[in-house]
């Protein structure tokens, strides 16, 4: 058991529920990828849409989280570490938001992306769910075996570099489709934000360190 105060153990709790919140998103992503050439149109919207309002429950919890730090002491010892991991969960929620406003305008022009080009933002969003996973069972590790967590760290890193890979297969395939720009754009703009959520959440990891490596 770790050494974990009343305080650490509940925005522990908020910081878990905004991640169970944005693998909700995350999967509503990869189907509207597998789904939005060949799927009813009202479908992929119904799933944009259930993004969008996910969103406004991480909101919801953003404030809950905020209200509950600016209660608790100035003193507490990860205070700052803390607020740090939320804000980078934060982060990720808003980069698959935007995600879902990309997606929705190329539904909406009723373009046709490519199919290996989805398979391989299937590829990122999968991985980038497994990341997702493995921070949450880090989290709950926080308080019931810290020595164990900070161990499952370095498997977010090896997870991101997999990422890695992945959006530089994903980038010169698209740049070498025969699609408009205007899609081509677009298209690179949604691996980026993937990629990007990756390095946010090995971010997140390493401030998780910082906080393991205090109460191992």
């Amino acid at each position: 058991m770790s050494n974990m105060s009343v305080a650490d153990v509940k925005l522990v709790s908020y910081i878990r529920k905004e991640l169970m919140l944005s693998r909700d998103m995350l999967n509503e992503i990869t189907r509207v990828f597998k789904t939005i050439n060949s799927g009813s149109k009202s479908d992929s919207k119904e799933r944009l849409q259930n993004i969008r309002n996910t969103k406004k429950d991480v909101e919801t919890i953003q404030v809950e989280f905020l209200n509950y730090v600016s209660k608790i002491s100035k003193g507490m010892t990860h205070r700052e570490d803390w607020l740090r991991v939320e804000s980078k969960i934060s982060n990720i929620t808003d980069k698959f938001s935007g995600i879902s406003y990309r997606l929705g305008f190329m539904l909406e022009k009723s373009w046709i992306i490519p199919q290996n080009i989805l398979a391989k933002l299937v590829s990122i969003s999968d991985t980038l769910n497994r990341m997702l996973q493995n921070l949450d069972t880090i989290l709950l590790r926080t308080y019931e075996n810290p020595e164990s967590a900070l161990r499952d760290i370095r498997e977010i890193s090896k997870i991101e570099s997999e990422i890695d890979s992945y959006y530089r297969d994903v980038l010169f395939t698209i740049l070498d489709s025969n699609i408009s720009q205007s899609s081509m754009l677009l298209l690179l703009n949604i691996a980026e934000m993937l990629e990007e959520s990756s390095d946010i959440l090995n971010d997140a990891a390493n401030d998780l360190y910082i906080i393991l490596f205090d109460l191992t």
